[in-house]
């Protein structure tokens, strides 16, 4: 393969609308949380499948992290590892450590009292996979979720973590030129670790796909938009720039359809050969739709502070809603309060997401930005 035809573009480009994206991928998760009871099929569809915002995750991520090791090899001769790891560890680590100390050290009256125990129960953490990102190997060998929260959607944090590894080793290594075939490789693995996996874990497995081999093909498809964004983005651009709008408000639409009424028009059938491929062709219509708002002058974009800022503040919104949707049901049970009615469903909304972009600003604010900040100053070039 010959090399890559390079356009040269500003070291680090910011790309408008993705903070938003973000959010919509987190609120997708949201409403999967949260416990209603509303004889609504129109909300069912809403909040059903709520795995597909994970997978919006994991496709953003790909592109991102893809888009800076390749666009920092190409400046530099080499990725700094050094530099990636500082600034990925001091993004996660601090918050998620924060609440993995809070799930151990909070004692367990208090977590009974304010609903912090799972209804339905659940192993004991362990210190040993809780520490080290193997939460998500921990539920697959005991088919089963810790009983505290919030660690029990630790697992794409744990899956993240080890794509973060596994990619700025890989980019490290390997050539530039080769990185698209290894990117494409991803797909078919991917695949077939998802067809595999089934005659290796025992029969009727709950938690399965929670491990990054599975999400190998989701992370690789943003990995190749953001391949070729980091090497060519004026002929990216250019080639953007040649779709007709309704054509691109088209894709939006199909992508929107795709994520509401995915149950019906794509199933999750265990053991069917189309759930082998469904994690993929989720990912190709995620990357595509992320592909129309990445040129600087599209006109397909996001254009909300509002939603800008809630997408910054998305990982804190993604740890902390499960907590708050935990202490509230909790209040509903003590008290016997079905949430039944759209006035009840609406405040529990207004209290669930309220508390959590509450919680989420405030930890953002004085608890995430100054390790943000000792990023920022440990990085400088």
């Amino acid at each position: 393969m010959s090399a890559p035809s390079i356009t040269k573009s500003p070291a680090k480009l910011h790309f408008h609308s993705l903070e938003a994206l973000r959010f919509f991928a987190f609120f997708k998760v949201y409403l999967l949380h949260l416990p209603l009871a509303i004889p609504s099929p129109a909300l069912n569809y809403l909040k059903r499948g709520g795995g597909i915002g994970v997978q919006f995750f994991f496709v953003l991520s790909g592109f991102l992290i893809t888009y800076l090791l390749v666009a920092d090899k190409l400046a530099r001769g080499q990725v700094d590892l050094r530099r990636f790891f500082i600034r990925r560890s001091l993004r996660i680590w601090p918050l998620f450590y924060a609440l993995v100390l809070l799930a151990f050290l909070l004692p367990d009256a208090w977590a009974d009292r304010w609903g912090l125990h799972m209804v339905g129960g659940g192993y004991v953490p362990d210190w040993r996979f809780s520490f080290s990102f193997l939460e998500n190997y921990k539920m697959l060998l005991t088919d089963n979720s810790p009983r505290t929260t919030p660690l029990p959607v630790f697992w794409s944090l744990c899956i993240e973590e080890h794509f973060y590894l596994v990619w700025m080793l890989v980019v490290f290594l390997l050539p530039i030129r080769w990185l698209p075939l290894f990117l494409l490789a991803c797909l078919p693995l991917a695949c077939l670790c998802r067809f595999a996996e089934p005659l290796v874990l025992p029969a009727n497995t709950q938690v399965d796909t929670n491990d990054l081999l599975t999400h190998l093909d989701v992370f690789a498809v943003g990995g190749l938009l953001g391949y070729w964004v980091a090497t060519d983005y004026v002929g990216f651009s250019a080639r953007m720039a040649t779709w007709p709008l309704p054509l691109r408000y088209g894709l939006v639409a199909v992508v929107l359809l795709a994520v509401v009424f995915q149950a019906d028009v794509l199933p999750y059938v265990p053991g069917s050969l189309f759930t082998i491929f469904r994690p993929l062709v989720i990912a190709l219509l995620f990357s595509a739709l992320i592909a129309l708002f990445l040129p600087a002058h599209s006109a397909v974009r996001i254009q909300s502070r509002v939603l800008a800022y809630l997408g910054t503040i998305s990982y804190g919104l993604y740890v902390f809603h499960i907590v708050i949707i935990h202490v509230v049901f909790n209040y509903c049970l003590v008290h016997k309060l079905a949430i039944d009615t759209w006035g009840k469903g609406a405040v529990m909304f207004l209290l669930t997401f309220g508390g959590s972009v509450a919680l989420s600003s405030l930890s953002f604010r004085y608890f995430e930005q100054p390790f943000l900040q000792l990023r920022d100053r440990l990085t400088q070039s």
